[in-house]
């Protein structure tokens, strides 16, 4: 039986793995050793495909000799890996043989077997598959089951992104290596957010994340809630300026994406994200700042976490006057057990919750003019939200942008700004 667990533990290990392989081959090997174990199978491999051949090669096995790895090689369409991998469908075979004269399982010990596409969909980070994850031959002589496919396909979907960044990072060149890592960086980053957001009856939600020339790794996200009941906001500030704060920010957009699963509160889901990335984040020496907001639209009910992150602005409309939602607690990768602490808030209509990043408040002014090098601060913010709160979500969230735009005089961010902007409506 799959560990339900299992694909979120199994992306964990790669992640620490990875960061230490020399070698592309060594990454292949280390995905299939991690989702081989997951699964519990004697007999698995990775084939990528092979643009120069138009056809999949083994780039990874178990149970399979290395010298007979170059000999196999499947075009598009034939064969079981190469239909997954035209129809981008995974497959499952519970008895090889049905539909075989010899009822015999050939060169297999057990009858079943199962195969999955490694795609970037869950990412969106390209169309075309990358080549498949095969397993044969369980552990404990069972056939496979859904559950298995379905851990296996999960598995694939979150690797893919890894195998997407190893390919493009052995494309760099000496003299172009530090420009490349950054180009990379902020594609992972922009292919992490969101395309738009939900829409509930009684919210109106609007975000947008503008990335400096340096990436900064910010990150912000929806979550719905049970049934539809609510919608949770996750923003996060990933330290590290290049392909490793990318990597964390998509190791914490999987380990967010679990856990909500969990129906955690907001505190409880800060505190199993802490746990799970705290080794990654230690051994790495960085951090991450996150606030996780829960909003039930019909008991009009906020409850949210802040683990180290600048407080959310809550702008009630009936007083015209801001709150800011503090918690006091730190960021996570400090302590790996830390009990956050969670508050609530009731809203009533009008009231505007503003959740950012640093790039926004910590922004200063042109210095090549002799002007203001003051930061944008929280005053601006408040006299933007005091001026436009009986405005939609997103005409706020423009207002916001268009204030700092002016405040900086039309220079480039030094670091990444995120707006994500909750109106009760």
């Amino acid at each position: 039986m799959a560990n339900a667990n299992a694909p979120l533990e199994v992306l964990h290990r790669l992640s620490r793995a990875i960061a230490r392989a020399a070698k592309l081959d060594e990454i292949y090997q280390l995905i299939l050793e991690e989702a081989a174990a997951a699964v519990g199978v004697e007999r698995a491999s990775i084939m990528k495909y092979d643009r120069k051949h138009e056809a999949l090669r083994v780039v990874a096995a178990r149970g399979l000799e290395k010298e007979l790895w170059n000999a196999v090689e499947v075009p598009i369409g034939e064969g079981i890996s190469g239909r997954v991998f035209q129809t981008k469908e995974p497959l499952l075979i519970k008895d090889l043989r049905v539909g075989r004269p010899d009822k015999s399982p050939g060169q297999y010990k057990t009858h079943s077997l199962m195969t999955a596409p490694v795609t970037c969909f869950p990412m969106q980070m390209g169309e075309a598959p990358l080549g498949v994850i095969n397993m044969t031959d369980k552990k404990d002589g069972s056939s496979f089951t859904e559950q298995d496919l379905k851990l296996l396909t999960t598995i694939a979907d979150q690797v893919a992104a890894y195998l997407h960044m190893s390919d493009l990072l052995e494309q760099l060149q000496d003299a172009e290596k530090a420009k490349r890592q950054l180009e990379i960086a902020r594609m992972i980053q922009e292919k992490l957010l969101p395309k738009r957001a939900p829409r509930m009856k009684g919210i109106d939600l609007a975000g947008r994340l503008m990335a400096a020339e340096r990436v900064g790794a910010d990150y912000y996200d929806y979550l719905a809630g049970p049934k539809s009941k609510s919608v949770g906001v996750a923003v996060a500030d990933v330290s590290g300026h290049d392909v490793g704060g990318a990597l964390l920010a998509s190791a914490f957009r999987t380990c967010l994406k679990a856990e909500s699963l969990e129906k955690h509160s907001p505190a409880t889901l800060v505190e199993a994200i802490n746990q799970t990335l705290f080794d990654d984040l230690f051994s790495a020496e960085q951090f991450i700042s996150m606030v996780y907001l829960s909003y039930q639209p019909s008991s009009h009910t906020l409850h949210y976490s802040n683990a180290g992150h600048n407080p959310p602005l809550l702008w009630h409309a009936r007083k015209k006057e801001a709150e800011w939602l503090f918690t006091g607690d730190c960021l996570l990768g400090i302590e790996p057990i830390y009990h956050y602490h969670e508050k609530k808030r009731k809203l009533e209509k009008g009231d505007v919750v503003v959740v950012y990043t640093d790039g926004l408040t910590e922004a200063r002014g042109s210095q090549t003019r002799g002007k203001n090098n003051k930061c944008f601060g929280t005053v601006l913010l408040e006299e933007t939200m005091h001026a436009n709160a009986g405005k939609s979500a997103q005409e706020i969230l423009d207002q916001i942008f268009s204030r700092w735009q002016e405040f900086v005089e039309g220079e480039p961010p030094q670091d990444d700004v995120t707006v994500v902007v909750m109106k009760s409506v």
